[in-house]
């Protein structure tokens, strides 16, 4: 299938299975064991509301710390990051993951980014192409975890034919971080408002929330 955003290739997938039963992964604060990471705690939180586990979707999937859980479960995961992290092929199998070096929003255009921010901070910015969900036309999606700081509502937008058709678990992070112009939660408030989706669970932090379809 061809999409709208080539594959990245890693020259070296270094993932091995027992890493995740010792919740071992190579992250930025030190590559070690990690039992209580906030990313699977959320996990487990959405786990007793999956129904289905064919295709998940990790947007904003930096070094993979929630795709290994994504993994270990659904038939493959499909993970969005404008940057290409060196630690994602450790943390992961390649052949039940695929990696897209590029944002998601609600058009396709290029757009100005520090680090994994929308924020704009002279001399660390760059640009980073940006698509719709939609546009990539991925099948049979059970699940999709949301983590753009801000971006989260744009992102729905530009999935609303995917999540419309798949009804699938959705996992959003509602941070500090908003938009100009934009208000907190409101990523929340249009899945409530367009698709009746509910909050079903929030992780322990107030960051991140589980929804279904009602």
């Amino acid at each position: 299938m061809i999409f709208k955003r080539a594959k990245t290739i890693f020259d070296n997938n270094f993932y091995k299975k027992e890493f995740f039963a010792s919740d071992f992964f190579y992250s930025p604060d030190g590559d070690g064991i990690y039992p209580k990471h906030h990313c699977k705690v959320t996990f487990n939180l959405a786990k007793p509301f999956i129904k289905n586990y064919r295709n998940a979707i990790d947007i904003g999937c930096r070094d993979g710390e929630f795709t290994r859980f994504l993994q270990n479960f659904f038939q493959h995961t499909f993970c969005f990051d404008p940057r290409s992290s060196s630690r994602f092929p450790g943390n992961v199998d390649l052949e039940k993951v695929s990696h897209f070096k590029c944002a998601l929003g609600d058009k396709e255009e290029t757009i100005t980014m520090t680090g994994g921010t929308h924020k704009i901070v002279l001399g660390r910015t760059y640009s980073a192409e940006c698509f719709k969900l939609d546009d990539f036309e991925f099948e049979d999606i059970d699940f999709i975890k949301i983590d753009v700081e801000g971006f989260e509502k744009k992102v729905i937008q530009g999935a609303f034919k995917t999540i419309l058709k798949y009804n699938p678990l959705l996992v959003i992070e509602q941070n500090d971080e908003i938009l100009v112009g934009d208000q907190k939660f409101s990523a929340i408030k249009y899945l409530e408002q367009n698709f009746d989706y509910k909050v079903v669970a929030v992780c322990p932090r107030g960051f991140d929330f589980v929804m279904i379809k009602s």
